[in-house]
């Protein structure tokens, strides 16, 4: 999807400085400016969940448990010690 956007003159000239102080395009520094907004409102969402935040919890509680494995070979590892 190609998008057009227009910008008030003095974001445009912010918008190029910082492109330009990292080397990047203003196509690109737009597209990186997006993605963290993006992922910034996931994070909101995921903070304003109170059933997300308990999965958290319970992935951290179960990591410093051990209760954690990689790979196909420790999961049947894992499953096989739990059923003894």
């Amino acid at each position: 999807m190609a998008m057009t956007l227009r910008l008030p003159p003095e974001i445009e000239d912010q918008l190029r400085h910082v492109a330009e102080a990292e080397h990047r395009s203003v196509q690109q520094t737009v597209l990186v400016a997006i993605e963290e907004y993006l992922s910034m409102r996931e994070t909101a969402e995921i903070l304003a969940d109170p059933a997300a935040l308990r999965g958290l919890a319970d992935a951290r509680e179960a990591e410093r448990a051990g209760d954690v494995v990689y790979g196909a070979d420790a999961a049947r590892a894992l499953l096989a010690e739990r059923r003894r």
